[in-house]
């Protein structure tokens, strides 16, 4: 009796012990040598089995480089292989319980004990049927037709959750295409720009420090010279800003494709650049039809209403059918004092929730509701898919113009730093006017560049905003040449079928007509006059025109020097239809100037003009035609 005391006694503080250690655990703080382990191999496996980048870079090499080695797609890749590793273990739930088990007890004392008879009588003498120590083992198969229901349901589930985590992998490449589009056109702004930015810096640089000396040794005075240095540092900071944008530009890019941060690279604009900006010719309701097929946010709203009615059948199944399990299972024990040491055992169970049979009516309530919500969510996905593709197609082209007033913001300033240089003029003043006019014209270059950019951008968000997959489901190869080719030939396709140059239509050819009132010398003064207006206008002169232009000057008395006079203009085709019509009154000297006769033709010629360029408004796009 001492001794099991004692035992007792020892497993109960053993029982202690072990559960005084589990509520005393603390974590380690990370060393800082394990911290600058793992940095290391970080930096490592980042850019590890990766192609170096080897001479210029295409928009299509870029791409192909950011679907191998960008690592939030990697990511998103990863989590669709984690789904499918999900639907196969759902799978396995659908089969039979298989168990095999063992174990081993050890009494302190004999397992004693008194018999009794049918009629109550207490046997005299104890007995025992079991040994103090004994071992067994079990072999075990159990089946559910409920649990196998719910499973068989439950892995349905699973398999759309997956397909829910395709779709989510499909838009995380079609918004990576995107970006790389984006992000490779600022890049290549900044390398064509940067260079030039640095040379204008540096002479801005060199000014301000001359200015320094001239102020130091008084050769001007201070105002002005503090004056022409305040606005040479006015401009270096602008530019400064402008280059800071444009570095960053090649830094996210760099990012996006997962190149070292350190390496140079070298950027390839594809051939159609020089044509400069496109317009959309696509039919819009082409792509409602293909953004509905499409767009991986619509195939998963029909994914989540699948996943909505299995859990609703899944809920039907467990308040219906009955929970009939089967179960077999082999024994053996080490007991010698049984008479069958091993044994086999079947057992059939079934239950039925009787209380769940009521809820079935508020189950499929809910079912159909949550139906209903399903499709209302799919429905409003479904319209604002269709305004994002009007969306991005409007901007497009409102960007498109944007664009050409940039290119004409470069021409113009373009030519105001060419007429300053080739003035002549020598002075701080003038200097100070080339240098500004300098900066204007480079900070005009980077606008055009990067409204080029965000033009190119918005033509990649019409791409997004459809669905479009820029690569097949399946593909034989994988590797980075094999992308850049079919990444290649499906932008090119793309963009010629939906995308063609700005065509800008060409203005009608005019005949001029005079009436017999019109004296030759005015007629040759306005003639003069209206085809310089012409020619810088794009406006053809021809006798042979089908539009005519006719003119007529009426002519008061003169009185005190002066006359008054009616000038009428009319422009009609060869069938009398009349295109425009005006007529001016004015006050002349007399005689009357060569040069108010010019100004008269100046005028007409500009009356033309308008009517003429109004008729290509129609090619411009909706949003900026009303």
């Amino acid at each position: 009796m001492p001794q099991e005391n004692t035992f007792k006694t020892r497993f109960a503080l053993l029982l202690a012990g072990v559960f005084l250690a589990g509520c005393s655990v603390n974590s380690s703080r990370i060393s800082n040598s394990e911290n600058k382990a793992r940095a290391e191999q970080d930096l490592q496996k980042m850019f590890a089995e990766q192609e170096i980048a080897r001479g210029p870079i295409s928009l299509s090499q870029a791409t192909a480089r950011a679907i191998r080695y960008n690592m939030d797609y990697r990511t998103k890749m990863m989590e669709e292989a984690l789904a499918l590793g999900q639907v196969e273990v759902g799978n396995f739930d659908m089969l039979p319980k298989i168990t095999a088990s063992a174990g081993y007890t050890n009494r302190s004392n004999d397992a004693f004990g008194y018999g009794f008879s049918r009629d109550g009588t207490i046997t005299t003498n104890p007995s025992a049927s079991q040994e103090r120590q004994i071992s067994i083992t079990k072999s075990a198969v159990s089946w559910s037709v409920l649990d196998f229901g719910l499973s068989y349901y439950r892995a349905k589930q699973l398999s759309d959750q997956a397909l829910v985590a395709d779709e989510r992998r499909r838009k995380a490449l079609q918004n990576l295409v995107l970006d790389v589009r984006q992000a490779f056109w600022r890049a290549y702004a900044a390398q064509l720009l940067l260079p030039e930015v640095g040379k204008l810096l540096e002479e801005l640089d060199l000014n301000s420090a001359r200015a320094k000396i001239i102020l130091s040794q008084k050769l001007l005075s201070p105002q002005q010279i503090i004056a022409y240095r305040r606005s040479l540092l006015d401009l270096e900071q602008q530019l400064a800003l402008r280059a800071t944008d444009l570095a960053q530009a090649r830094l996210e890019f760099a990012q996006l494709i997962n190149l070292p941060p350190d390496q140079p690279f070298i950027l390839e604009a594809p051939a159609r650049k020089a044509s400069g900006a496109q317009e959309f010719i696509g039919k819009i309701e082409v792509l409602d039809q293909l953004a509905l097929e499409m767009r991986p946010e619509l195939r998963e709203e029909g994914y989540r209403a699948r996943i909505s009615d299995l859990e609703a059948a899944r809920n039907r199944l467990a308040a219906l059918l009955p929970g009939v399990s089967v179960d077999y299972s082999y024994n053996t024990s080490s007991n010698k004092y049984l008479l069958n040491s091993s044994w086999s055992q079947v057992g059939v169970d079934a239950a039925v929730n009787l209380v769940k049979l009521f809820s079935l009516p508020a189950i499929n309530r809910s079912a159909e509701s949550q139906k209903k919500l399903d499709e209302a969510r799919r429905m409003a996905q479904a319209a604002a898919v269709l305004a994002q593709i009007r969306i991005a197609v409007t901007r497009y082209e409102v960007l498109g113009k944007e664009y050409e007033y940039w290119q004409d913001s470069v021409d113009d300033d373009g030519r105001y730093l060419q007429t300053l240089t080739s003035s002549g003029q020598v002075g701080i003043e003038t200097e100070l006017e080339i240098i500004r006019a300098k900066a204007k014209l480079l900070g005009t270059r980077i606008s055009s560049s990067l409204a080029y950019a965000t033009l190119e951008g918005a033509m990649g968000r019409v791409f997004n905003s459809v669905g479009m997959d820029a690569l097949p489901k399946e593909m034989k190869r994988t590797d980075l040449p094999a992308l850049t080719e079919e990444l290649e030939a499906r932008i090119q396709d793309w963009e010629k079928t939906h995308f063609a140059v700005r065509k800008v239509a060409p203005l009608p050819p005019v005949a001029l007509n005079y009436t017999e009132r019109v004296l030759p010398s005015a007629r040759r003064e306005m003639e003069m006059s209206i085809a310089k207006i012409f020619k810088e206008s794009s406006v053809q002169t021809s006798s042979e025109a089908d539009l005519r232009l006719t003119i007529d000057v009426e002519l008061s008395p003169a009185s005190a020097g002066m006359l008054r006079s009616k000038i009428s203009s009319r422009l009609q085709d060869k069938a009398d239809k009349v295109f425009m019509e005006n007529e001016q009154r004015s006050t002349l000297s007399d005689p009357v100037t060569p040069q108010q006769w010019a100004a008269i033709g100046e005028t007409i010629a500009m009356k033309v003009y308008e009517q003429l360029n109004s008729q290509s408004r129609q090619k411009m796009p909706k949003a900026l035609r009303e």
